[in-house]
């Protein structure tokens, strides 16, 4: 086979543009300091790092539930921590108005009183989340749980959230636990604070006396709800620690697939700059040997 002029010109060229080619690549991997950038760099670890970026996505989504959340439990538990308070109060003027001394005008200023309580207990059981949904409604979150005489209407249904990969966390605390369930340990709360009010009203002192148990009662079931939202917060500040960990693993599994060693590739440059430097300088003289023949 006789080889020409022409096809050993052709052959250097094609040689001198490969080189060129890697010259490129390398450049493109020094300056971004990424060695994948596209499935045909190296198809698994490519594969591998977006599983991983699916999975930083997901996690991030779960950062903005966990924090919407801890929003809610914060408030529930200030509505929880306003009833505690009312309640403390109205057991104070049951015990003013279950005096012998107190007389029926006595106890009818009292009665006003316990009354405006019961207004501030009602708004604080219907107390409403940052988008407007009920807190203490259980699953019924669009009905207001209380109506104007205390009773509950929602359901005893505790909200969960996915709080990790796999991993679902209860956070909410229905109105439920303001209700009696038949033990001994709960009450009714809010219409209790209204048979108090009724009470003083109409100068039943035994009635009035009859408070004092019921509403240490209810000063100790609204501590237990308390709890709840207490152990929820913990839990929902635990899980956010926990994905903030998963995220800093995952960034670093990334980087492992896709970026590349900083020195290894000015390595990889230096060497394929030098190539190139030679290619063009033996095709120059190939293309320079063959005119002085010609």
């Amino acid at each position: 086979m006789r080889v020409t002029s022409t096809h050993i010109i052709e052959l250097a060229s094609q040689a001198t543009s490969r080189a060129q080619s890697k010259v490129a690549d390398a450049t493109g991997v020094a300056s971004s300091g990424l060695r994948v950038q596209v499935p045909s760099d190296d198809p698994v670890a490519w594969a591998d790092a977006q599983r991983e970026k699916t999975r930083q996505t997901l996690s991030t989504g779960t950062g903005g539930a966990l924090a919407a959340s801890r929003t809610d439990v914060q408030e529930t538990d200030s509505s929880l921590a306003s009833l505690t308070g009312i309640v403390a109060q109205a057991r104070q003027l049951a015990v003013q108005g279950s005096s012998t001394t107190a007389g029926p005008g006595d106890r009818s200023a009292i009665a006003a009183q316990v009354t405006a309580l019961y207004k501030s207990a009602l708004a604080a059981a219907n107390a409403q989340g940052a988008d407007g949904h009920y807190l203490l409604a259980g699953s019924q979150t669009g009905t207001e749980p209380f109506d104007a005489a205390g009773a509950y209407h929602g359901d005893g249904s505790a909200r969960d959230i996915t709080t990790g990969e796999n991993v679902a966390q209860t956070v909410g605390v229905p109105g439920s636990v303001l209700t009696a369930d038949g033990s001994a340990d709960t009450v009714d709360i809010l219409p209790e604070l209204a048979k108090l009010a009724t009470a003083l009203g109409a100068n039943d002192l035994v009635g009035v006396q009859g408070s004092l148990g019921t509403l240490s009662t209810a000063t100790t079931q609204l501590g237990v709800a308390r709890g709840k939202t207490g152990a929820a917060l913990a839990a929902l500040t635990d899980a956010d620690t926990q994905r903030g960990l998963l995220e800093t693993r995952l960034a670093g599994v990334i980087s492992n697939l896709v970026q590349a060693d900083g020195v290894g590739a000015a390595s990889t440059l230096a060497q394929a700059t030098q190539i190139l430097n030679v290619t063009q300088a033996v095709t120059q003289h190939v293309i320079s040997t063959l005119q002085q023949s010609a």
